[in-house]
């Protein structure tokens, strides 16, 4: 990644972080160069719909801390955005289940399982 890609990244990371939304940023060569190597999930009109592990969809697993929330694809971004913002205290509800994160770890027992190997995810990453 070039320098001025890696300013983009940061500062849509960043937008996320703050507020669990998408930045509005003009569709350019560097958002569309982002795109290609997959960092971010661009929609039909060049709106930034994923910066994983953040959606800018409401269609996904939902993380609350606080008074925060944030949105991820699916229930392993809503763990990936525990981790990326070190949040110690979370709840992670995804397809209607909810992981409680107690000292940045999940409380009680739960099972993951990814359907679509990993290698296939970028066929239709909205899905995976």
């Amino acid at each position: 990644m070039t320098g001025p890609e890696l300013a983009l990244r940061r500062r849509i990371l960043q937008a996320f972080a703050a507020d669990g939304r998408a930045p509005r940023i003009s569709d350019g060569p560097l958002l569309r160069g982002l795109a290609e190597q997959h960092v971010v999930v661009l929609g039909s009109s060049g709106e930034i719909l994923m910066a994983h592990p953040f959606a800018g969809h409401r269609d996904g697993t939902r993380v609350e801390a606080g008074e925060r929330t944030w949105w991820g694809n699916c229930a392993w971004d809503g763990l990936g955005i525990v981790a990326a913002l070190g949040l110690g205290e979370a709840r992670v509800t995804s397809n209607g289940i909810t992981i409680e994160i107690t000292e940045g770890e999940p409380a009680g027992e739960a099972l993951f399982h990814v359907s679509v190997p990993a290698r296939q995810w970028w066929a239709d990453i909205e899905f995976t």
